[in-house]
């Protein structure tokens, strides 16, 4: 019996490729896409909440709803698997997580969460990262927010540009995206 309600969750988690990246995977199902109007973003605090208040405002002004959760208590941060998991009890469709130190000194905690994540088949998306995990099945994309200048005066940029909401919707989606990507703010 146990192994039957197990099941549903493995088949979630893609073999060698994040959750909301594996287009480029041979044997990829095509499925219809989640519209903007029926997608819940999980924002999950790192502790720099500028940037959190930066991406809440942004989901707000392109229609995609957002709730928060902060994994910090007076500038330290706690137990980040634990705002996974209070999450994960609202239909989420993606985690986005600002300002990631997935190598710092909670990098077991951030690794367990984002497991938990890839295990239940939701895709994380993560913005200005300060230090990415190491395993990259663990996040779909890795964003970095820049304004409309500087990604028209930057030459020689290498990292495509898009807006936040392009990226998200090609995570939650599963459409062909770069991994690592710029975006920009409405």
């Amino acid at each position: 019996m146990a192994w039957v309600i197990s099941l549903p969750l493995a088949s979630c988690t893609p073999k060698n490729a994040a959750v909301g990246d594996t287009k480029a995977v041979s044997g990829h199902v095509p499925h219809d896409s989640i519209d903007k109007s029926d997608m819940l973003i999980g924002v999950v605090s790192a502790g720099d909440g500028q940037r959190d208040r930066m991406v809440l405002e942004a989901f707000k002004k392109v229609g995609i709803k957002a709730i928060y959760a902060s994994t910090a208590d007076g500038g330290a941060v706690l137990h980040p698997a634990q705002s996974f998991v209070d999450m994960k009890q609202r239909p989420v469709t993606a985690f986005v997580i600002a300002s990631i130190d997935a190598l710092g000194s909670q990098s077991g905690e951030w690794n367990k969460a984002l497991r938990e994540a890839r295990d239940g088949g939701i895709p994380v998306i993560l913005v200005d990262a300060v230090q990415m995990p190491e395993d990259t099945l663990l996040y779909a994309e890795s964003l970095r927010i820049v304004t409309s200048d500087d990604s028209e005066q930057t030459p020689g940029r290498k990292q495509p540009t898009m807006s936040l909401e392009q990226a998200v919707h090609a995570a939650v989606n599963d459409n062909p995206h770069p991994k690592t990507m710029s975006v920009t703010l409405p």
